[in-house]
C-alpha cells in the first residue's frame, strides 16, 4: 500500500473534488456538484481528503452538522457523513478507514457522541465497507417528492 495522508479541504482542491463527486454521484449536474461544494466550504462540518505520496487526491469524505432528525440518532446536531468516496484503484487498501478515522477524532473532538450516514439501496458496496467500520443499519426507505 502506499503512503496516504488525510488533510482538509481547501478552495484550491475545487476542481479535483468536483471530479471525484461527479464520479460518486454521475446524475448530479455539474453546476450541482459546484453550488454543494460551496455549501460545505461555508458550512460548520468538515471535509477530509485523502492524498498520495505525491500530493495527488485519491478520496474525500463530506461531513455536515445535521439538525434535523437523522434517523438512529440519540443526539443533535450529529455529523453526518454526506459523501464519503475513494478511487477506485485505491479501494481495499485502508483509505476510505483512514478517511473515517480522521472524521471521528474531528468529531470527538468537537463534542460529537455520534457519526450518521447513508448508502443507496443498490450500493451494496458501501454497505459493506461501512458495515465494516463499525456502522450500524438503523432503517432503509424509498423517498419520494411531487411537484405541486
Amino acid at each position: 500500500m502506499s503512503l496516504i495522508s488525510v488533510r482538509l479541504a481547501k478552495a484550491i482542491d475545487r476542481d479535483k473534488w468536483a471530479a471525484m463527486r461527479i464520479a460518486l454521484w454521475p446524475d448530479c449536474p455539474m453546476e450541482k456538484q459546484r453550488i454543494e461544494i460551496e455549501q460545505l466550504l461555508a458550512g460548520d462540518g468538515v471535509v477530509f481528503f485523502a492524498e498520495n505520496e505525491t500530493g495527488g487526491l485519491v478520496g474525500f469524505a463530506e461531513v455536515s452538522i445535521r439538525r434535523d432528525h437523522v434517523e438512529g440518532v440519540t443526539s443533535s446536531p450529529v455529523p453526518y457523513l454526506e459523501g464519503w468516496y475513494v478511487e477506485p484503484q485505491k479501494r481495499g487498501g485502508g483509505v476510505g478507514r483512514t478517511l473515517i478515522a480522521a472524521v471521528e477524532e474531528w468529531a470527538r473532538s468537537s463534542g460529537f457522541r455520534e457519526l450518521a450516514s447513508d448508502a443507496e439501496l443498490e450500493n451494496t458496496s458501501s454497505q459493506c465497507a461501512h458495515k465494516s467500520l463499525g456502522f450500524r443499519e438503523v432503517g432503509r426507505g424509498v423517498h419520494y417528492v411531487r411537484a405541486l
